[in-house]
């Protein structure tokens, strides 16, 4: 096998502005490295694990797995059992503790994993509490039933209580049953009321949120916010938040929080409308359908009863009613709104003060660009003014927008091309069939060859097969004899030398492959470190990853030799 070799940069370069990155190989040969987070990483070598620090070892090649490092335990696997040490390599306890328990847990419940002091564990025959000196931190009374985090509940004398993580009782054991609604945070209770059962909520430390008084409770996530809807015999439902307070009492079938405002759709005898979190009623209960739409600062909502749409204001004032449904919203201003919407299957564009602009006689409108609008006639696409005059032949079988609209292109590679601008103006460019367009210039094609064509008339010429980054007036790009540097503007190369790859610069380093080797340049294209050789493989993609390691905020890249070893890179900037 060839000899793998790293060179350490441990110097700046006088010449460089900037502390150029230097790189230390850890770990070499390993069958699989994997982080445990921060310093620490579990290696396989000869088909065992142990813990490595700052390539110190910690725990020994003994191991079949290292399952997780939490809360400053480590948790290894030998024989499918479970054992526990910290992080200098002490052992807990050896692994006794199976790696499944024979009856279903609870969801929020981890194994072997310590959370706040203690870990959940099986021994012998029943869930524990285990602190970290090995020895059982809840009573044996105590049947635990699910751990999540600092929250254990736990059942005594046929009733269900909460611990800590460290087995202090937080709720005594009162109640008929506690199930997780939020882990660690809110919980239901079972009480029972004329020999029925119902649930009602508690918080971590016990405090009564509800009565019991619900025969069912369902969790949502809105907007990346938690909420209960609680269902009461008579089918209506209560709404409450994720730590438990009461936002709406059961009035109502069914009550949707909205993402923005303090706003909910309910439903009333089948119908939904519009209220408020202080119980007013904006929109009554009178529709099939309600959706709230935002525009810039302003929010409506659209509402449908069979075929007709209805375009409403919070206060339930009517903007505009259509037989058809909407597509989309151009622009809200000075109280007039402009849509793009359909009527018996054809697209036009209306205002809610001035009717139809475009009488719905197109098979689809893509997008509005400065008061022209993209339409479909038969297969062809094309653009027209709001008085129905063209502004681009109905020529093309494809249209692409940028993500941000400030370009449409019209294309079908038979005929030039047609950039419209979001100002109104159009740039014609040859035909082509593959267009990727982006904010301030496109990316084209032409017999294989790569082209960008910028806003501003500017054109990379078709040299270029591949381009990288442009960035700081150096463009990075590939052309027939491979990957050099270009001014960006001039597009005059500005080193002789050629690369196999090269990525752009970043804090005065770039990164290339030449010879089959990896090299740090700097921002005079000579060459600072030799970083990897082509024992192994991939060296273009480790290229890129160190390039990008600033931005993803790596300090570390595992990469892997031909013979399928591993080997870490830890990035010294």
């Amino acid at each position: 096998m060839k000899k793998i070799f790293l060179i350490l940069v441990a110097v700046v370069i006088s010449l460089s502005t900037f502390a150029q990155p230097t790189f230390e190989k850890m770990y070499q040969g390993s069958d699989a490295i994997v982080s445990l987070g921060g310093d620490f990483f579990a290696i396989k070598k000869d088909s065992k694990w142990g813990v490595m620090k700052n390539s110190t070892l910690v725990l020994d090649f003994y191991y079949d797995s290292i399952d997780v490092l939490y809360d400053g335990i480590i948790t290894y696997i030998k024989n499918d059992q479970a054992g526990f040490a910290d992080t200098v390599g002490n052992i807990i306890t050896l692994a006794v503790y199976p790696m499944e328990t024979p009856y279903n847990r609870a969801d929020e419940s981890v194994l072997n994993v310590f959370q706040s002091g203690s870990a959940l564990v099986y021994d012998g025959g029943k869930l524990i509490l285990l602190g970290k000196d090995g020895k059982q931190v809840n009573d044996n009374t105590q049947e635990i039933v699910s751990k999540s985090d600092n929250c254990v509940i736990f059942k005594k004398d046929g009733a269900y209580g909460i611990l800590d993580a460290k087995g202090n009782v937080i709720v005594a054991n009162k109640y008929r049953r506690i199930q997780t609604v939020i882990a660690g945070e809110l919980y239901a209770y079972t009480a029972q009321k004329d020999g029925m059962d119902y649930l009602g909520l508690i918080d971590k430390s016990g405090a009564l949120k509800s009565k019991a008084e619900y025969d069912d409770l369902t969790i949502i996530n809105k907007n990346d916010k938690f909420y209960i809807k609680a269902f009461v015999s008579t089918g209506k439902q209560a709404l409450y938040d994720a730590e438990g307070n009461l936002l709406f009492n059961p009035l109502y079938q069914n009550v949707e929080p909205l993402t923005e405002g303090n706003y909910c759709i309910y439903t009333d005898n089948g119908r939904k409308g519009l209220i408020g979190k202080d119980y007013v009623t904006y929109i009554p209960a009178a529709y099939d359908d309600l959706q709230m739409v935002t525009l810039k600062s302003d929010t409506l909502f659209v509402a449908k009863n069979d075929d007709m749409t209805y375009i409403l204001t919070v206060n339930n004032k009517t903007l505009d009613a259509i037989k058809g449904n909407i597509k989309d919203f151009v622009s809200y201003n000075n109280n007039e709104l402009i849509y793009i919407a359909d009527s018996m299957l054809n697209y036009g564009v209306r205002s809610n003060k001035r009717g139809w602009l475009l009488e719905p006689q197109y098979l689809d409108v893509f997008a509005e660009s400065k008061g022209s609008f993209v339409v479909r006639q038969k297969d062809k696409w094309g653009a027209v003014d709001l008085k129905g005059n063209t502004v681009i032949p109905f020529d093309y079988k494809k249209v692409r927008a940028s993500k941000s609209k400030t370009c449409i292109v019209f294309y079908d590679g038979k005929k030039n091309s047609v950039i419209l601008r979001d100002n109104g103006k159009q740039i014609e460019f040859p035909k082509t069939d593959n267009v990727l367009p982006m904010t301030d210039y496109i990316e084209y094609k032409i017999k294989g060859e790569r082209v960008r064509l910028y806003f501003n008339g500017t054109e990379l010429k078709d040299k270029f097969l591949t381009i990288g980054t442009n960035k700081d007036g150096v463009l990075c790009a590939k052309v027939k004899k491979g990957w050099s540097y270009f001014n960006s503007k001039t597009y005059e190369q500005l080193t002789d030398q050629y690369f196999d790859y090269a990525t752009g610069f970043e804090d005065g380093v770039a990164y290339v492959v030449k010879n089959k080797k990896l090299l740090q340049i700097d921002k005079n294209y000579n060459i600072t470190s030799t970083i990897l050789d082509d024992s192994y493989t991939d060296l273009n993609n480790t290229a890129a990853v160190l390039s990008m390691a600033k931005h993803l905020r790596k300090n570390t890249i595992t990469i892997t030799d031909k013979n399928g070893k591993k080997t870490l890179i830890k990035i010294n900037k």
